[in-house]
């Protein structure tokens, strides 16, 4: 493990909140809030908090709403150093009672929705919580009646050293819980703040915003409010993405980058925008999920906005690999379909599913990252890819994922992304059903573009695949969904899919 950075998270949110507190932080829905207003909600906190005698490493629940309440309280227990437990009242009621009835926190700070909520404050008050509220700004912070002291437990024990959990995705089932350290969590931000091609910011208020509609819920929407905090860098916040909403901040704060997951990208293509709301963007950062090649270079060419994909695995905070704008100019059409290059900081190889050897360029194999942010040793993802010998990555889908057809191998994103291509189809997953003679088969689930009732019959998808794919790779069934179940982060959420598929 590397050794401890001197500078900590908190102490950099102290020194961010002092630049310049009369200015905007914050604007949510026609409010602005200034960093002084998150200082001082932040300090209300922490005094409720030591008033309770919870301990300084105690992991303590954090209702990750994107509103500004969320990021008050963020602030406060980062700056009081802290754990931060992501709880996710936004996904889903019944799994928010759970988390907060399992995780066993000495205090949960929530707004007052939240704690509204049906069965809430009873599952807080049977794990032993204390419950603080604070308001819509302006801000307003209470104990919660009927919570105004930590039970009996028993808590979680403290975790000394944490500043956060991140959450999983939940692509492939419950989203897990990583925590994370601080000498783990600094360099990566640093890392993330090294994106740009002229190198780290100073540590002054920027001027142009963070426009912030991922899920604070999910690794990459809690990066996005870290990575803004950490860059003294305000913040225009949205609760969900709605393309008319982002571009209408874009037209109006003219910012030169934004980040947008596929899904979006899609969805904003789709919509009809004017280039011209658009203008200011230089490069849009895209990660997460595939994106395919034509709705990237469809992109590029509306809006004249370099599409910069990134790539992050579910085991790590922070990005791993990803496009520069040099690499962008010079390599777009040869690269097409890659994640990038791994960053200055990082090592990525793939390595042979069976024996675990590292492989030669053009491979394809499970993927290994080491960096100094982790530590000294290799880490295997759950991720396959192959990388050329330029050092860009191409993600192949994951491990777990792969459908052994009869001795056959498929890789589920592989055959999705032809399907994609077809004027029929919106978009498309494929999941492994078992057979009785082949161990596993491939089927499709379809959803039609934005508008469209017409209906792809097998026989012209059998023949459009099999002009792409081999025969063992082409899905014995086809299903036309409504609507592909999806995560919070926009993925498509494969334990849901084959429950509606019924496989």
């Amino acid at each position: 493990m590397t050794a401890q950075t001197h500078e900590t998270l908190g102490r950099r949110l102290d020194a961010v909140l002092a630049l310049d507190p009369a200015t905007a932080a914050i604007e949510y829905q026609g409010q602005t809030i200034s960093w002084a207003d998150l200082a001082n909600a932040a300090d209300d906190i922490e005094r409720l908090l030591a008033e309770a005698g919870i301990a300084p490493d105690a992991p303590i629940g954090w209702a990750a709403r994107n509103r500004p309440p969320a990021v008050a309280s963020f602030i406060a227990l980062v700056r009081g150093g802290r754990m931060v437990v992501p709880l996710r009242p936004a996904y889903n009621l019944s799994n928010f009672r759970d988390d907060i009835a399992t995780q066993k926190l000495e205090a949960v700070i929530g707004d007052p929705d939240d704690w509204a909520d049906e069965g809430v404050v009873a599952a807080a008050r049977e794990a032993g919580s204390l419950g603080i509220e604070i308001s819509q700004h302006p801000f307003s912070v209470r104990l919660v009646p009927g919570l105004e002291k930590p039970g009996p437990g028993p808590h979680r024990d403290p975790m000394p050293g944490y500043v956060l959990e991140r959450l999983t995705s939940g692509t492939t089932g419950a989203p897990k819980r990583i925590p994370v350290r601080q000498e783990i969590l600094m360099p990566s931000l640093k890392a993330g703040d090294e994106q740009r091609d002229d190198g780290p910011a100073k540590l002054t208020l920027k001027s142009s915003p963070a426009l912030l509609f991922k899920p604070f819920s999910h690794a990459g929407g809690l990066f996005g409010l870290l990575l803004s905090l950490f860059q003294a860098r305000p913040v225009v916040l949205f609760e969900k993405f709605n393309v008319s909403e982002w571009v209408e901040a874009v037209a109006k704060y003219k910012p030169k980058a934004a980040s947008l997951v596929p899904a979006m990208i899609r969805m904003v293509l789709e919509a009809d925008v004017d280039p011209a709301k658009l203008a200011s963007l230089i490069a849009i950062r895209s990660g997460t999920a595939p994106l395919e090649t034509e709705i990237q270079e469809a992109f590029e060419q509306k809006f004249n906005c370099a599409v910069l994909v990134d790539y992050g695995a579910a085991e790590f905070i922070g990005g791993l690999a990803g496009w520069t704008l040099k690499d962008h100019k010079q390599f777009s059409r040869e690269k097409r379909g890659s994640v990038g290059r791994a960053k200055s900081d990082v090592q990525i190889r793939v390595v042979d599913q069976g024996n675990f050897a590292p492989l030669p360029a053009d491979e394809i194999g499970i993927v290994e990252v080491k960096s100094d942010r982790y530590g000294p040793d290799w880490i295997r993802t759950n991720d396959l890819a192959r990388i050329d010998s330029d050092g860009f990555i191409f993600l192949k889908g994951r491990a777990d994922d792969a459908i052994n057809r009869g001795g056959f191998k498929i890789l589920p994103e592989e055959v999705a992304a032809v399907l994609r291509r077809h004027p029929k189809v919106g978009d498309a997953a494929i999941v492994g059903r078992k057979d009785v003679r082949l161990g596993e088969v491939p089927v499709a689930a379809i959803e039609l573009p934005e508008g469209s009732t017409e209906k792809p019959d097998k026989e012209e998808l059998d023949s459009f695949l099999k002009a792409t794919l081999p025969s063992y790779m082409v899905p014995v069934e086809y299903r036309i969904v409504d609507a592909l179940p999806r995560t919070i982060s926009m993925k498509v959420s494969r334990p849901e899919l084959k429950s509606l598929l019924g496989v």
